[in-house]
C-alpha cells in the first residue's frame, strides 16, 4: 500500500494578518463616513418685524371715533376724564384704557406687503373693506388719522390684518387692538358692583320662581319661609360668599327708558332682597389714628332675575338699571334653593352657650341644668389663660343635684357628633302622639331646641326638629346614648 502524503498547512506572519486587518477597518471607516447623511440645513428662522406707525402721547387725544358691527360712538376728552359723546356718565377703565391706549401708540406686530407691490390684492381679502373696526383718531392739534381691524390672520399666533388709512401697507395687529376696537358702547358704561359685605346681611329672600327666605338669629341661620328650620353654618358661609363676589358684567339700559319686558323682567322671574344690618364707618388719617365715625342705617338691596339671553348671560333688575350678568359669577341667584343649607347636626348647641338640657323618655323628664363658673385661685384672684381671658369650669346639675360634668360631657359629645342624612318622603306627616324621645336644649342666648324622634318602622325614626320633620335615621340614633 503507497503511502499517504500529508500537506503541511502554510503558516500565515503574524505582521501581515495584522496589516489585512487594518485595511480592512480603514475600508469600514471610509465607508461610513461617504454613507453617513449628510445634515440638512434649515432654513433661517423668520423673525417678525414691529413697525410704529403713531406714537403720541394720550393727553394729545382729543376724541376717538370707533365704527364696529355692533353700532357706532365716540369717546371725548373731557376734564372729567374720558366720556362717551353726549353722556356724562364715567367709563369702566378695565375696558377704556386699551383702546385708549392702542389709539396713543400704534404698533404693527409685522408688515404683510404693500397694495402698490401686489395690485391683485383686494383689501375684501383681509376683510379690510368693511371691517371688524374703523377707529378715527382726532389729536389736540388738529391732526387726525384713521385705521382698520379686519380678519384674522391664519397663523398660529392670533393676530389680525390692519390698514392705516393712507398707508399702501397691509400689517398684523396684536389681538388685544382687536379686542379693544369691538368693544360696544354699552360695554364701556361703568357698573356699580354691589360690594357686598356678608356679614352685614341678616335677611336673604328670593320671590316668584322658587320662593324661600332665611334670616340671621341669636344662635344662627334659620330658614323662615315657607317653614321654620335652622340652616348649616358652612353652607349659609359659601352662599355668602358668592354674595359678596357677586359682579355685573355689562350695562344695558336705564330701566326708565326700557322695555322691561324684553328682557324678563315685567316682572322679573324671580326676585332677591337682602336686609343690611346698620353699621359704623370709621375714618382714619395717614397715622392711623381715628379722625371720625359715620353711621350707616339699615337698609335692603334688590336684585330683578330676568330671561337668560343665553347658557352664559342674563339679564338683572338692580338700582334702576338692566344689566348683564354671567352664569359664573351670579348664575346661583337663578338656581339657589333651600334644600341644599339644612343643618344636618342638630345638636349644635356649644357647651358654653349651653343653658339646660331637658330629656324627654318612657314617660321620665330628666332636666340638666349647666353653668360656667369662674376658676378661683388661692390668694382669690381669678384665674386665666396665658392671654389673660378668665378661664371657667362647667357646673353641672341633674334634677338639681350636683353632676360630674366630664361625664356629662361625655354622652353630650356624642349627641353632638350625630348627624341626619337621609330626607324623609315628601309626603311624610308627623303623627299625633307623643314622641319616643324629645330633647330640648336652651341657651343663655335665649333661643330654645326642640328634637324629637317618632317611630317611623322597625329599623328607622322621623327626626322632628322645632315641629318640622325633615330626615329619618336609624333606631337608637340618639336614644342609645348613655347618659349620667
Amino acid at each position: 500500500m503507497s503511502p499517504v502524503r500529508r500537506r503541511t498547512p502554510r503558516r500565515v506572519h503574524p505582521g501581515l494578518l495584522a496589516a489585512a486587518l487594518a485595511l480592512l477597518l480603514a475600508v469600514f471607516a471610509l465607508l461610513y463616513f461617504l454613507l453617513k447623511k449628510q445634515p440638512v440645513a434649515l432654513p433661517p428662522q423668520y423673525v417678525a418685524q414691529p413697525v410704529t406707525l403713531s406714537d403720541r402721547e394720550v393727553e394729545e387725544l382729543a376724541s376717538i371715533a370707533v365704527e364696529n358691527r355692533s353700532g357706532s360712538y365716540t369717546l371725548v376728552n373731557t376734564e372729567a376724564g374720558w366720556r362717551l359723546a353726549g353722556s356724562d356718565d364715567p367709563l369702566r377703565e378695565a375696558l377704556l384704557d386699551p383702546l385708549v391706549n392702542d389709539a396713543a401708540l400704534i404698533v404693527a406686530e409685522d408688515t404683510v406687503g404693500s397694495l402698490e407691490e401686489h395690485p391683485e390684492w383686494q383689501l375684501l381679502h383681509y376683510g379690510l373693506e368693511d371691517p371688524a373696526a374703523r377707529v378715527t383718531v382726532t389729536f389736540a392739534d388738529g391732526g387726525q388719522l384713521a385705521f382698520r381691524v379686519g380678519d384674522s390672520v391664519p397663523q398660529e399666533t392670533p393676530t389680525y390684518y390692519f390698514l392705516m388709512e393712507g398707508d399702501p401697507h397691509i400689517y398684523m395687529a396684536a389681538s388685544d387692538v382687536y379686542d379693544a376696537y369691538i368693544t360696544t358702547a354699552l360695554a364701556l358704561y361703568d357698573v356699580a358692583d354691589p360690594a357686598l359685605d356678608g356679614s352685614l346681611i341678616d335677611r336673604i329672600a328670593f320671590t316668584g320662581r322658587d320662593a324661600f327666605a332665611m334670616e340671621k338669629r341669636t344662635d344662627g341661620w334659620y330658614l323662615a319661609e315657607p317653614f321654620a328650620y335652622p340652616l348649616s353654618d358652612a353652607a349659609v358661609d359659601s352662599l355668602l360668599t358668592k354674595l359678596e363676589g357677586l359682579r355685573f358684567a355689562q350695562f344695558e339700559a336705564e330701566a326708565a327708558d326700557a322695555d322691561l319686558n324684553q328682557y324678563g323682567l315685567n316682572p322679573p322671574e324671580r326676585t332677591l332682597t337682602l336686609d343690611i344690618a346698620e353699621t359704623v364707618v370709621t375714618g382714619y388719617d395717614e397715622n392711623d389714628q381715628v379722625m371720625g365715625e359715620t353711621r350707616l342705617p339699615a337698609y335692603q338691596l334688590t336684585f330683578g332675575l330676568g330671561s337668560e339671553e343665553n347658557d352664559v348671560v342674563f339679564h338683572c333688575l338692580y338700582k334702576g338699571q338692566v344689566l348683564k350678568a354671567t352664569s359664573f359669577s351670579a348664575g346661583f341667584l337663578r338656581t339657589q334653593s333651600y334644600g341644599s343649607l339644612f343643618l344636618t347636626n342638630p345638636f349644635n348647641a356649644p357647651t358654653n352657650d349651653l343653658h339646660s338640657l331637658i330629656w324627654e323618655q318612657n314617660g321620665v323628664q330628666t332636666v340638666y341644668d349647666i353653668s360656667l363658673v369662674e376658676r378661683v385661685l388661692p390668694n382669690n384672684a381669678l384665674e386665666t389663660d396665658e392671654n389673660g381671658n378668665v378661664l371657667y369650669d362647667l357646673v353641672v346639675k341633674k334634677n338639681g343635684q350636683p353632676l360630674d360634668s366630664d361625664a356629662f360631657l361625655t354622652a353630650y359629645r356624642q349627641l353632638v357628633e350625630l348627624r341626619t342624612f337621609d330626607r324623609l318622603p315628601a309626603d311624610y306627616v308627623l303623627p299625633d302622639a307623643d314622641p319616643l324621645l324629645r330633647v330640648t336644649l336652651t341657651r343663655d342666648s335665649g333661643s330654645v331646641r326642640n328634637i324629637a324622634l317618632y317611630p317611623l318602622d322597625a329599623l328607622h325614626r322621623a327626626v322632628a326638629v322645632d315641629g318640622v320633620a325633615l330626615y329619618q335615621v336609624e333606631a337608637g340614633w340618639a336614644e342609645d346614648v348613655e347618659r349620667p
